[in-house]
Formats: structure tokens, C-alpha cells, sequence
């Protein structure tokens, strides 16, 4: 019986992000940006010639969250398990601020477009997944990066629950 894991979440989460049109660059873990030449290098969108870009990484709370169940070996005996986890995670978007040309409301679109590619799905062919999560857009707003400038910004949560042990 296969397992999930979250590096296969990840993966996955990548995937449909990249599917979405005019979605930018997608990173599957967050970057460290400490100045405007890493802030460009790891958001520059040069299909679109503007700042455009995806970070997935484990959710701050709740990261992972086990369900035990009936089924283990024994006391003092490893084997078996009957686990199911849930691995949540948090994408984080920035793009390029523009306000005299409406930069919120592409920018809300385009939030929206990701949130809602995730919820169009069952769940995600992901080796082991039970279960997907409702995706949400949980805060949007305004970042400052690296002290060089200000962007758009939303986070997005998304979960996945499967088993994490087979089970004999």
C-alpha cells in the first residue's frame, strides 16, 4: 500500500501552480532573499517582464498532524500501524506592484486562479493521499522584501492526509 510523504505533496503542489497561466516562477521551498539581485533572480517572471512568483513550504501550525488507529503490532513491538497524517503546507505569492495599472486586481485574479485550480480537483494524484484539503487564500496583502521593495503578496494553505505506514 503506498504512503504519502511530503515531498511528494510538494511536488504536486508544483505542478498545478505551474499549470496555471501567467503564474510565474514556482520554488518548491522557500527562498532567502536578502537583497534586490535575489529578489529578481528567484521572482522575476521574464514571460511577463514583471515580479511573479510561487514558494511552497510546510504550513507554520499544524504542519503535520497524525490520526492513530487500531492495528499496531503490539506494545513494545514496531510493525503494522494504521497512521494517517495530515501535511499541510503554505504557498506564499509575490508580484509586482503597480498601481496605476490595477496590480491588485490582476494580482487578486491570479490568487484566486491558483486557490481555485487546487479545489478543482478531488485530490491530486499523489502516491498515497486520502484526502485533500480545501485550498484557501488565508491572507492577502503587501510585503516589503530584502528592504528593497514593496510587492503584492498572498499565502495560500493547502492539506493532504494519507496513510504514513503501510499497513500489513
Amino acid at each position: 500500500m503506498a504512503v504519502i510523504t511530503p515531498s511528494a505533496c510538494v511536488d504536486a503542489i508544483a505542478a498545478v501552480i505551474a499549470t496555471v497561466p501567467n503564474s510565474g516562477q514556482v520554488h518548491k521551498f522557500r527562498r532567502v532573499m536578502r537583497d534586490e539581485v535575489s529578489v529578481k533572480a528567484r521572482l522575476w517572471d521574464p514571460v511577463n517582464s514583471r515580479m511573479c512568483g510561487w514558494m511552497i513550504s510546510p504550513a507554520a501550525a499544524n504542519t503535520a498532524i497524525t490520526e492513530r488507529n487500531p492495528g499496531h503490532a503490539g506494545i513494545g513491538v514496531k510493525g503494522g500501524g494504521n497512521n494517517f497524517t495530515t501535511f499541510q503546507f503554505t504557498i506564499e505569492g509575490y508580484f509586482t506592484l503597480d498601481d496605476a495599472n490595477g496590480s491588485e486586481a490582476t494580482w487578486r485574479d491570479l490568487v484566486w486562479a491558483v486557490a481555485d485550480e487546487f479545489n478543482a480537483y478531488g485530490a491530486l494524484n499523489i502516491s498515497g493521499v486520502s484526502h485533500q484539503l480545501p485550498c484557501d487564500v488565508e491572507q492577502f496583502g503587501f510585503v516589503m522584501l530584502a528592504g528593497w521593495g514593496l510587492l503584492h503578496y498572498a499565502r495560500i494553505g493547502i492539506g493532504f492526509r494519507g496513510r504514513t505506514r503501510p499497513n500489513p
